[in-house]
């Protein structure tokens, strides 16, 4: 903005000069027609710096929604972990009362079948847990996947402010070399 501002400074200085020839009148006229034109482009090009930001502020809230996926992600897969590490656990207690079972059936028997049933509901609910943590996983994967694409979407139009910024200089830079030609073809017809 600066260096727009001291370009403008330094164009209004030639231009003074430039026109100083021409009477007061013609100077008033055409100065205040320059200056219109760059109140205009300031104009546009405020709009455009806060578009910029507010693209990048989207971008910054849409990065940081994914860390937070991503945490939510690890601390599910953690928990996961260890309910397949209490699931195995709870595998080896069901086979180490098979063992005790075939060393002694008759006497067992009955505690072995309680003791069995007692496995298997916690081999259900430690499998019921793990579907359940699935899901959350699944879950947490789908927010990583839509906020994936939603970083896309945001780095593709701020791409387009880029290309539409550049755009807009171009045609301020044809602007002015349109005006410097027409003040070199006034000041050789005099």
């Amino acid at each position: 903005m600066k260096k727009l501002t001291k370009t403008a400074i330094a164009l209004f200085g030639a231009t003074t000069l430039g026109f100083a020839g021409f009477g007061a009148y013609t100077f008033a006229d055409n100065f205040w027609q320059g200056h219109n034109n760059m109140v205009q482009i300031n104009n546009d090009l405020d709009q455009l710096s806060q578009t910029i930001k507010n693209k990048n502020d989207q971008l910054t809230k849409a990065k940081s929604d994914l860390a937070d996926a991503q945490n939510q992600l690890k601390d599910t897969q953690s928990s996961q972990s260890a309910l397949q590490d209490q699931l195995k656990s709870v595998q080896e207690q069901l086979k180490q009362a098979q063992d005790i079972q075939k060393s002694d059936r008759n006497t067992f028997n009955q505690q072995l079948q309680a003791k069995e049933q007692d496995i298997q509901q916690a081999i259900t609910d430690g499998n019921a847990k793990v579907q359940a943590n699935q899901q959350e996983v699944d879950k947490a994967n789908q927010q990583v996947s839509d906020l994936n694409n939603k970083i896309n979407d945001l780095t593709n139009q701020l791409n387009q402010k880029n290309q539409d910024s550049q755009d807009l200089s171009q045609a301020v830079k044809e602007a002015q070399n349109t005006r410097d030609h027409a003040d070199t073809v006034v000041n050789n017809s005099k």
